[in-house]
């Protein structure tokens, strides 16, 4: 094993055994220091293990240590465990024990300082030991060693709190600092308790911070940034579940992996759709060439199954992987066969995540997943979303199985599973992802390591700011190369990424013969594209007269607007008409979970609707429609627009109008592709969009966002990846890396309404909202218990969380920190829908998206 013959430090050699030293206290019983050390690395040879993770420490030492010697790879290795065995070394502080656990050591000289602080005095230790070892070594290794030395400093001295910045930490040693001070005014909070004399001076620390550059070389210099997350992670997993094992009695054995991919694959297996393909396999595939007059699209399905499988299989080895495909070809079918070949064929892949781009996406595919596995309960139960939305996951059986204690335990493994993702499958979120890539709370940090050795399938990774395109997939190469990630990025608008990257990765485009899809009639002319609305003076009127005579032809009718009001206002005028015999729904950002499933599930079932939305319905949602109007907007949207027409692709004369009632610049700001040159106003992106050669215009985007991130602004690529990346600050990376920029202030308001789900169970808000506060004024609830049981009530308060602008005069009857009840909500509801003008007019405007 990799940490075989490294030297373990021992708590109880460095710590003065005149003092009984502790690290937590629980009903009056003591945990010695040396105890809970040895939980934490009971927990961390535990995750190693389960994870896989000796191999992602070969890799960092392979990448910085490679041409060095031995004994500079063996220290880098004994400062890594010991990183774990240190963290705590700073509760020696005598005012620490007396102010903290109530461990009175007698040193009165301590308590002058009222310092009962911990992390950083540990971290002060930790580099006085290593420095004396290091300072014998050769110039360039004593350089890197240094640097991984104050590295793991920092990951200690942050082990209870958020990232900030590696200058911060250097400042902490100028004067006045917690590090200068001590070293040298509180001295007394360690010279009595620490078995060793501290002879390190803050000065000497400040000339190795001053030694240590960032790398210049950019994977490196990501790389540095990379293990500095990833210790953090495995740090406070390690400290919690050790922790939690003193404090709650609760030992964490399963961190949640695929041990056994053919429990999952062999019930994929089974499905109908999986056996038609291997059938079609067998009989038919690589025996036809042109596919031209194919009129069955399930062939072309088919066959970009097995070709993306194939060309997966000769490329294993690559790290990226890019499925482009049309809308309506299977993508998210292939995605999941995808990753469980990759893990059948990589036995170093132990978990899976799949990453959508909103809610409404996750909870399409987890219902898709729970279809698939519904006679496998095993299954299911290894399977979580994670987002802000869904309950924490509870094994219900398990739960039910157990007695008042036991079931407190399982509360409490339940939101240790949540925060920690010990879960073998995992939905999620880009936000939520690309919080443990960048965020910088501890709540970012936790789940880090368990992204290492996993395969994560990334939709639509496309639709974000494109202005971060070339820091997301240099980030994403340099992720795939140290934690052994193999990323799956698919959509059916795909920018070569590559062309961005500041660090070239091994990647394979799946699909070889894209025109071979894209240009086949099925894909490529199930839908008409018309543009005489576009040059339409009085655009809402002339679209309304247009809509309204097509729903005569008893057609499914899917009208998309970029604004909200217009959306309104365009419903509600043909909701008062009199003559639109059909039925007209409105679906937008406004609308809250049930009403949404209600919507869709009307019209996945109605002959004829006219369905009036926003963007909400673009990316993902399973409707298929005859025809479609739309607000020009972005390209990547007019096709993922395009994609709800004729989804199925069984129809004729399914057509889609353009027109242009609102700018796009409202809502696309600092987008490249919101340029009118590169829109539908100009015939360029009109031949790309119905020829579906995305190349060209992404040729066009790529060069200018290069243009923009080459140039000497704040949006240079590399002068960020140099002085945030390479000198790890964390914070202004993470600000970097937002995916969604969003300065607007709003605020959220509970509308109190009766309501009725999907699935026909009723909820009465005022209800929900009194077991709510309920639940958060009980202090003798258990906290895992209560944490747990929050997040189901959050889970039904959904349905009536509305965001609005800041408003400071609206009325509202009761107020939980930033969340306001108003009761009586039914009253600005007008049929069943929300009359935004009522509720405007009487609290406030909604915010925009």
């Amino acid at each position: 094993m990799y940490f075989d013959n490294v030297t373990t430090l021992k708590i109880e050699e460095l710590t003065n055994s005149k003092y009984s030293i502790y690290a937590h206290i629980k009903n009056e019983c003591n945990e010695p220091l040396e105890d809970h050390i040895a939980l934490c690395i009971k927990y961390f040879f535990r995750i190693i293990r389960c994870k896989g993770l000796c191999s992602i420490f070969e890799k960092v030492e392979e990448e910085f240590f490679s041409g060095f010697s031995k004994e500079a790879s063996n220290l880098f290795r004994e400062m890594l465990l010991n990183t774990f065995v240190l963290h705590d070394i700073g509760k020696i502080n005598p005012y620490f024990q007396k102010a903290r656990l109530g461990n009175d050591l007698n040193i009165k000289e301590a308590e002058s300082y009222s310092n009962s602080h911990h992390s950083m005095l540990s971290s002060v230790i930790y580099m006085d030991h290593y420095f004396s070892i290091i300072k014998d070594f050769k110039r360039e290794e004593r350089d890197l060693l240094l640097d991984f030395m104050t590295m793991n400093a920092y990951v200690i001295s942050r082990h209870h709190g958020q990232l900030n910045s590696f200058e911060e930490f250097k400042e902490k040693f100028k004067e006045d600092g917690e590090g200068e001070k001590l070293l040298d005014s509180q001295k007394r909070l360690h010279e009595y308790t620490y078995a060793r004399r501290i002879s390190l001076k803050a000065s000497t620390i400040i000339k190795i911070f001053n030694r240590i550059n960032s790398n210049k070389n950019k994977d490196l210099s990501v790389y540095r940034y990379i293990y500095e997350r990833f210790m953090l992670s495995m740090l406070v997993a390690c400290d919690f579940y050790a922790t939690s094992e003193f404090t709650d009695g609760v030992e964490i054995k399963d961190i949640g992996v695929i041990n056994n991919i053919e429990e999952f694959y062999n019930t994929y297996k089974e499905g109908y759709i999986y056996k038609l393909i291997r059938k079609y396999e067998k009989e038919s595939y690589g025996k036809q060439k042109d596919f031209s007059k194919v009129t069955d699209i399930n062939i072309l399905r088919n066959e970009m199954f097995l070709d993306t499988e194939k060309s997966l299989e000769n490329n294993i080895d690559s790290d990226i992987f890019y499925l482009e495909a049309p809308t309506g070809s299977g993508k998210s079918n292939a995605a999941t066969n995808l990753s469980f070949k990759l893990i059948e064929k990589d036995k170093s892949k132990n978990k899976i995540f799949y990453v959508y781009p909103f809610n409404t996406l996750v909870e399409q595919n987890i219902t898709t997943l729970e279809k698939v596995f519904e006679k496998e309960e095993s299954i299911l139960n290894k399977i979580a979303v994670i987002n802000s939305i869904e309950p924490i996951k509870v094994d219900e059986k398990a739960y039910r199985n157990e007695d008042e204690d036991g079931q407190i335990e399982y509360y409490k493994k339940a939101l240790l599973n949540r925060q920690f993702l010990n879960y073998p499958m995992v939905l999620t979120t880009h936000v939520t992802l690309f919080k443990y890539f960048f965020g910088i709370s501890k709540e970012d940090i936790f789940p880090l390591h368990q992204l290492a050795n996993s395969i994560i399938v990334l939709d639509e990774v496309q639709s974000y700011k494109n202005l971060i395109w070339g820091e997301i997939i240099t980030f994403l190469t340099c992720y795939a190369k140290l934690l052994n990630i193999k990323f799956i990025i698919m959509s059916a608008t795909l920018p070569d990424l590559n062309k961005l990257t500041l660090s070239m990765g091994n990647t394979v485009r799946l699909v070889e013969d894209r025109d071979r899809y894209f240009k086949n009639p099925i894909f490529k002319n199930r839908v008409e594209v018309d543009y005489s609305l576009l040059a339409s003076e009085e655009v809402f009127e002339e679209l309304y007269h247009h809509v309204k005579e097509k729903s005569l032809a008893h057609k499914k009718i899917l009208v998309e607007f970029i604004s909200k009001n217009n959306a309104y206002k365009f419903y509600n005028k043909l909701k008062e008409d009199g003559e639109v015999l059909c039925q007209v729904e409105l679906m937008t950002g406004d609308d809250n979970i049930s009403e949404r499933d209600r919507i869709l599930e009307k019209v996945k079932t109605s002959e004829e609707i006219i369905l009036v939305a926003t963007q909400v319905v673009e990316a993902g949602v399973d409707i298929d429609m005859d025809i479609g109007y739309k607000n020009i907007s972005l390209l990547d949207s007019e096709e993922q627009f395009l994609g709800r027409i004729n989804r199925s692709c069984k129809k004729s004369g399914c057509i889609v109008y353009f027109f242009k009632l609102d700018e796009a610049t409202t809502i696309y700001r600092e987008d490249i592709r919101n340029n009118k040159d590169i829109t539908l106003n100009h015939e360029f992106t009109r031949k790309v969009l119905v020829e579906k050669d995305f190349d060209r215009f992404y040729d066009v985007v790529i060069k200018r966002l290069k243009n923009i991130t080459g140039g000497v602004n704040r949006l240079n690529i590399e002068n960020f990846f140099y002085d945030e990346v390479g000198k790890l600050n964390f914070r202004e990376v993470d600000k970097r890396m937002q995916l969604i920029s969003d300065d607007r202030k709003e605020i959220s308001v509970y509308l109190s309404s009766d309501l009725v789900k999907s699935d026909g169970e009723k909820i009465y808000g005022d209800e929900v909202w009194e077991k709510y506060k309920e639940l958060l004024s009980d202090t003798d609830m258990d906290y895992a218990e209560k944490r747990v049981k929050l997040s189901k009530i959050r889970a039904d308060m959904n349905n009536f969380i509305y965001k609005i602008k800041w408003n400071t005069n609206f009325p509202y009857n009761d107020r939980i920190g930033e969340l306001y009840y108003i009761e009586e909500g039914n009253k600005y509801f007008k049929d069943g829908k929300l009359d935004k003008e009522k509720f405007v007019s009487g609290i406030g405007d909604f915010i925009e998206l």
